[in-house]
């Protein structure tokens, strides 16, 4: 049995190609058994995002794993595998598992340690389970990647370092050790960045929350509470006047705040170029330049972060080999497959030696088909077997099929055990 990953990632592939790679919740529970009734698909979990559709594997041949794996996207989504194949990464063994585990903690995302693939990949791994298409293998893998990502973002808080200007500047406020439920605060401007802004003020209890845009309807999804409330662009000085926090996040061709417009003391954080607010010693400006200034702090922390991670995730491989190893029954089903190629090169030969005449692409097909015989047969074995290693009886059982096949993998196990 082998680990298996095939991905299309915004790393490779471009925004087009991955809206036609993407699997709909709706239709997941489908894919995942189309795939693994695949030949050589033993276990499979799908994960499909805005910006990955992966698939991680079991399979009992690397090979045929990858060839069927790459003709269930190209024929699901309808693309031809020609075209698809490009943008197709492929990952094997220890590789396959690392990523994963970079997947898990964020460091694969473009915002590098972000939360929101975690969530993403549990749910991925709870429909595969429920679906009945993971085993012992990805079980224990997904297992291990969910408690590792958990105990990284414990231990390190990479997701506690903001990577938009708009969060950047609300920590930078919440080092100003307020009292919120005395604070009247002003966002002025809905756009991208404001409206980003506004969504951080509200999970802050800010004693009022006055919005001021030139489109005043464009506040009104945020009319929710007393304390909000909304000013039209006429009504900017009545809504400034009074306010202890002001952000502003709107496009202008100069200045729209003046000191004579703002209490002493108030707190303006001037999130656009050219600046909106004019400079004055009664206020206290954070503009453009020292909000980029710690931001760029930030990314810094976290790329060290994320190195600090990466070294975690050799030893987290040591120990699924360490787990692999406990499994008697994976040197068993090597020796079981090893056992099946031989006796389909064998009969093969006898084969040619009886019918010489046999063209080469003759002989291509029989082969081919007598893989694909060996390959049906032992599909349904091979996984029963797989399961049988972790159960209570399993150094009997693997003990049982050794004998059964002959195989000595099975008898140094349990010698290994006594």
């Amino acid at each position: 049995m082998y680990l298996l990953y095939v991905g299309v990632t915004h790393r490779v592939a471009p925004l087009s190609v991955l809206e036609r790679v993407h699997f709909s919740d709706e239709e997941k529970i489908a894919a995942l058994k189309k795939l693994k009734a695949e030949k050589s698909i033993l276990e499979d979990v799908i994960l499909s995002t805005c910006n990955r559709t992966e698939l991680y594997l079991v399979v009992d041949q690397l090979h045929t794993g990858r060839y069927y794996s790459k003709h269930f996207l190209a024929d699901w989504f309808q693309i031809d595998v020609e075209e698809l194949e490009p943008y197709l990464t492929f990952k094997e063994g220890n590789e396959a598992l690392e990523h994963l585990f970079r997947v898990s903690i964020g460091l694969d995302s473009k915002i590098v340690g972000e939360t929101q693939v975690l969530g993403q990949l549990k749910q991925a791994f709870l429909t595969a389970q429920e679906t009945g298409t993971t085993g012992i293998v990805l079980n224990q893998a997904f297992r291990q990647a969910v408690t590792f990502a958990k105990r990284m973002h414990d231990v390190y808080r990479i997701n506690a370092r903001p990577m938009s200007i708009g969060l950047t500047s609300l920590q930078m406020l919440d080092r100003e050790d307020l009292d919120y439920e005395n604070t009247k605060i002003v966002v002025i401007g809905l756009g991208e960045i404001g409206q980003l802004v506004t969504k951080y003020v509200l999970q802050r209890p800010f004693k009022s929350i006055r919005l001021v845009n030139r489109t005043l309807s464009k506040a009104d999804p945020y009319l929710t509470e007393e304390r909000i409330q909304a000013y039209s662009w006429d009504e900017l000085d009545e809504a400034v006047k009074d306010a202890d926090i002001i952000f502003t996040a709107i496009k202008s061709e100069g200045y729209i705040l003046y000191p004579d417009m703002l209490k002493t003391g108030a707190i303006v954080f001037d999130l656009c170029l050219p600046r909106t607010c004019h400079p004055n010693p009664s206020i206290t400006i954070h503009n453009i330049e020292n909000i980029t200034s710690e931001l760029e702090t930030f990314f810094e922390e976290r790329n060290e972060i994320a190195k600090n991670i990466e070294a975690e995730i050799s030893s987290e491989l040591v120990s699924f080999e360490e787990w692999k190893q406990q499994l008697g029954i994976i040197p068993l089903i090597q020796e079981i497959r090893e056992k099946a190629i031989q006796a389909q090169e064998s009969a093969m030969e006898s084969l040619l030696r009886k019918l010489p005449d046999l063209t080469e692409r003759e002989k291509k097909q029989i082969s081919k088909h007598m893989k694909s015989i060996i390959n049906q047969i032992l599909k349904e074995p091979l996984l029963q077997l797989k399961e049988m290693s972790v159960g209570e009886n399993s150094e009997y059982d693997i003990a049982l099929i050794a004998k059964i096949f002959d195989l000595h993998s099975g008898r140094e196990v349990n010698h290994e055990k006594h």
